[in-house]
């Protein structure tokens, strides 16, 4: 007996319930048969103790080759990174390990989130690894780069936002020019 047949069976609904239920839960059950599917496809890849989890900046963790990797699982057909705030950015480059995306449509394909994000989102999140690994010099290298100081500036309260959280940074001077 399937999952539906038991609820009906066990508290006696109607298939008028049962379908306004189904209805009503269609997007959890699509996220958690998404979730799922994901799970299959990451084991095919030799990913191991593969983990769900409820995270802002990812949905499952797994582990290959002795590293952990974060991943986003994307079932839409829209571009997968474009509504990634600044703010997930930042969060994103405070991860220990590499941030992946499974894209599900039309193919599965696991792509590094770096590699498809947008030219200023992959600017910001390199200013903030940088920030998060202490590396200062770097940072001020970086910013150097006016094209790169431009597109750093423009996110200046989020910046702001962020590092007044990170003990000490924000008083440096660098992130006064920025923000």
């Amino acid at each position: 007996m399937n999952t539906l047949d038991e609820l009906k069976t066990e508290y006696n609904f109607s298939e008028e319930e049962m379908e306004y239920a189904l209805s009503r839960a269609k997007g959890i059950i699509f996220g958690f048969a998404m979730e799922y599917r994901a799970r299959r496809i990451l084991e095919d890849m030799n990913f191991t103790n593969i983990r769900s989890v409820d995270m802002p900046t990812h949905d499952i963790e797994a582990e290959k080759d002795g590293k952990t990797f974060y991943i986003e699982v994307k079932a839409s057909k829209k571009s997968p990174t474009k509504e990634y705030s600044a703010y997930k950015i930042a969060m994103i480059a405070s991860l220990d390990g590499p941030h992946l995306t499974l894209l599900m449509k039309p193919e599965p394909s696991l792509l590094v989130t770096e590699d498809i994000l947008s030219e200023p989102k992959k600017i910001l999140l390199r200013f903030f690894r940088l920030l998060y690994e202490g590396k200062t010099e770097d940072v001020l290298l970086f910013i150097e780069d006016s094209h790169n100081r431009e597109i750093i500036t423009s996110y200046g309260k989020v910046i702001k936002s962020v590092t007044s959280r990170m003990k000490g940074v924000d008083d440096l001077d660098f992130i006064k020019l920025v923000t």
